[in-house]
């Protein structure tokens, strides 16, 4: 399993994870609110540089698109879990 929380500079301090080919996002909001998706429905996973040269973790479906920032100390963590991520992809075919 693999947690990682991306920034804790914002209010959501939004935390993601990867485990049994399911990436979930949490915040920490009065709504709670999260996301999930199974590797098999993801098209793409990156981290990526904004044109102010802040790293964001960029996950994309068919249907969603889910960008968030990521601290320097998780960038780290971050590529990781992308790796993890983008391995299972290539195995898991629905």
């Amino acid at each position: 399993m693999f947690e990682v929380q991306l920034n804790t500079q914002s209010m959501q301090k939004p935390t993601v994870t990867f485990h049994a080919n399911a990436v979930e996002f949490f915040y920490a909001t009065a709504n709670g609110g999260g996301k999930s998706f199974h590797v098999g429905h993801i098209k793409s996973i990156e981290l990526a540089v904004d044109n102010k040269g802040k790293q964001k973790l960029v996950l994309k479906t068919d249907f969603h698109t889910v960008t968030e920032d990521v601290d320097e100390k998780a960038v780290s963590k971050a590529q990781k879990l992308v790796a993890a991520v983008q391995a299972a992809m290539k195995i898991v075919s629905i």
